[in-house]
């Protein structure tokens, strides 16, 4: 009786502060770069935000019940924006005494603060959005510092010929901001359209030229690789979707006609090619006179679509891939490494006097922008398929050289090798032309996603192979 009398009623306990906030508040992060991995409705966007902050006192976050609140870009609409705070996935970037540390976050809705509370806060921003951390503070120091070799003798895992890159480099005049599009001093003899296409009076002859480099090719190489442009509603930009390879069909005598046929490649995760579609071909030919692959790419219009095969038409004219041709000595998800020549010195010094001194050369060299152009080569036979990356036939980025290694072997005194960190991405395309229209900064936590996913796949084949 005496027990029932005096039982003590425990009162529920107020949650604790969440491991990740505490975590964050021993870092004294204020701000963030903010990238939504899923929207509402589950699917991947992997969109960036940008730079945003949390709401904090003078001394911690500002935090309740275990969930954060953050606030949007300056100038952000809601309306317009591609985080509207209904049940979005994002992950939190940031850096801590030089490292990278990433936070996942489950956006739960929006909020408004009343004037009490925004006097006691910063930034005073009126509508925030509540998170809730779905996992710890990651560090990725890792992330980019592992570095793949690309030729034999360089240092790092060789990843050839798995994976390997075909790499062109053309200056480019920077007037100050690279955000549009930069204006590219073309290498010298430099022509985008071949003779012998200039040579073809007719869209038949053009075809007929096409078939007969597929057919000089060896059987590896008889196919293009098809990308459609896709445009945004969201956020106004157009982003180009790869459907892979198709293999090239009727190669077996002249056809002297407007089609190309191709078997059907498989279809982009929610998109199809559809009769009417203007897509770009990538492909590559042999050239045996002179013993060399050169990318090609042709801009066609979907004719008609079957089940097995898809009908094209030419829209424009073939085109190849200008630029010096570069050898790769390796490369991470931040930068690569190129072999140095006296064409590659000429042509990025054009009109400067060039220095006998491989240190003042360094200096020279160092600081010059270049449109980089990257086109995967892929040979992943068998159980190796699983690790394969699924990445688009060409990559383009704006890289700026950053250090230049002087060889002390047998070319002592010479600069061997050229450090190239990327700097901007694409940010939008041309759809007519299927050419970068605008570029935005890659900033220090931000990298190129298919360069991510080259990393991240290589790490898994490299990880089977040791087994």
């Amino acid at each position: 009786m005496l027990a029932k009398i005096f039982k003590k009623t425990s009162t529920p306990k107020r949650p604790g502060v969440s491991p990740a906030i505490a975590r964050l508040n021993q870092f004294g992060t204020r701000s963030v770069i903010c990238t939504i991995v899923t929207d509402a409705e589950g699917r991947n966007t992997n969109e960036e935000v940008g730079l945003v902050s949390f709401y904090s006192t003078p001394n911690r976050l500002f935090s309740r019940d275990g969930y954060l609140y953050l606030a949007p870009p300056a100038g952000y609409d809601y309306k317009t924006g591609p985080l509207r705070g209904r049940g979005e996935k994002v992950r939190l970037k940031f850096q801590y005494q030089r490292n990278p540390y990433s936070l996942d976050c489950e956006v739960m809705q929006r909020v408004r603060f009343s004037d009490r509370l925004l006097a006691a806060v910063e930034p005073r921003v009126e509508i925030g959005l509540k998170l809730k951390p779905t996992g710890s503070v990651v560090k990725n120091e890792h992330r980019c510092s592992l570095r793949f070799g690309h030729v034999r003798g360089v240092k790092g895992p060789v990843v050839a010929p798995n994976f390997r890159f075909d790499a062109y480099v053309e200056r480019i005049a920077v007037d100050g901001s690279l955000e549009s599009k930069p204006e590219v001093i073309p290498y010298p003899g430099d022509d985008p359209v071949p003779a012998a296409v200039k040579a073809c009076d007719t869209s038949e002859e053009m075809v007929d030229l096409f078939h007969q480099m597929m057919r000089t090719n060896p059987e590896v190489l008889r196919s293009v690789h098809i990308t459609k442009a896709e445009r945004d509603a969201r956020n106004g930009r157009t982003d180009l979707v790869s459907f892979g390879e198709a293999q090239v069909l009727g190669l077996d005598g002249a056809t002297h006609s407007t089609h190309i046929n191709v078997r059907r490649p498989k279809h982009a995760e929610g998109i199809s090619l559809k009769d009417g579609d203007v897509v770009v071909l990538h492909f590559l030919w042999r050239e045996l006179a002179k013993s060399v692959d050169l990318h090609h790419s042709w801009v066609c219009r979907v004719f008609r679509t079957g089940l097995k095969v898809v009908t094209l038409r030419p829209k424009g004219i073939i085109e190849q891939q200008t630029g010096l041709p570069v050898v790769i000595r390796d490369f991470s998800v931040s930068g690569v490494s190129i072999q140095n020549s006296p064409l590659l010195e000429t042509y990025l010094l054009d009109g400067e006097n060039i220095a006998t001194d491989p240190s003042t050369l360094c200096e020279q060299m160092v600081g010059k922008k270049l449109l980089m152009t990257f086109y995967p080569r892929l040979h992943y036979p068998g159980d190796l398929a699983t690790y394969q990356p699924h990445v688009p036939p060409v990559i383009p980025l704006i890289g700026e050289i950053v250090r230049g290694q002087i060889d002390s072997g047998k070319d002592q005194g010479r600069v061997a090798n050229l450090g190239i960190a990327f700097r901007y991405d694409p940010a939008d395309y041309d759809s007519a032309v299927y050419s970068v229209s605008a570029w935005e900064p890659l900033r220090a936590l931000r990298d190129n996603p298919h360069f991510k996913e080259i990393h991240r796949s290589l790490n898994g084949l490299l990880a089977y192979l040791k087994r």
